[in-house]
């Protein structure tokens, strides 16, 4: 049986996973990321967990069919609330920012170490900044194309790192390089930032610009 196809939001996602003995997926809906981790070996058990039972009981059919439910806890619980036991790294996904960060913030005992793999629909500034406030580092950063739109992922892991407001708000891994994605995804940025006026926006409006420039002389070189 071939492995369960990933799209490039959970697929870059999937990469950024550490091999572990225990993984967790957090509003894992449909289960296809937990049941990769899992089949390909990267994870050895993981915490399937969904506040919605119903969701939830997508992930369970995709886990049984595959073989994979005697090495899966399945667990209807908020966020961070629903881990049976502590895990050696947690993914967060497909929800807004605001959301996420009040996962991490309520739940922040039962981090206790864990990576981080994390994505948000919205305000990944705030993400940056609730993870940093945590005593986490951005450790990686990726863009994802699917569904027609773009993804900022990252991997955060404990640690201690000073970054400025402009970090905050472009992130300090994909300033360091030219990723794959990041010049359309900037690009898409761009003419979001634009459609908004204000003394706030117009500062953001100026540091995507600048990042843009960066990377399309980086794309000529």
């Amino acid at each position: 049986m071939a492995m369960p196809a990933l799209d490039d939001r959970l697929s870059r996602a999937s990469a950024l996973f550490p091999a572990c003995d225990y993984g967790a997926d957090i509003g894992a809906d449909h289960g296809r990321l937990s049941c990769y981790l899992l089949e390909s070996g990267k994870c050895r058990r993981m915490c399937v967990a969904d506040i919605s039972a119903e969701s939830l009981k997508k992930a369970e059919r995709l886990l049984t069919e595959r073989g994979l439910s005697h090495r899966a806890d399945l667990s209807v619980g908020d966020g961070l609330f629903a881990l049976p036991r502590p895990a050696d790294a947690i993914a967060i996904l497909g929800m807004g920012g605001h959301t996420l960060c009040g996962i991490l913030t309520a739940g922040r005992e039962k981090l206790q170490g864990a990576s981080l793999i994390l994505s948000a629909h919205t305000d990944m500034p705030l993400v940056r900044k609730t993870v940093n406030a945590l005593g986490y580092r951005v450790e990686q950063e990726e863009i994802a194309f699917a569904a027609n739109r773009f993804y900022c992922l990252m991997k955060a892991v404990p640690g201690e790192e000073a970054l400025t407001e402009k970090q905050m708000y472009l992130g300090p891994r994909l300033m360091e390089g030219c990723p794959a994605h990041y010049a359309p995804y900037l690009d898409w940025r761009v003419a979001i930032a634009e459609k908004k006026r204000g003394e706030k926006e117009q500062q953001e409006l100026d540091w995507l610009r600048e990042e843009r420039d960066r990377v399309h002389h980086c794309e000529k070189y």
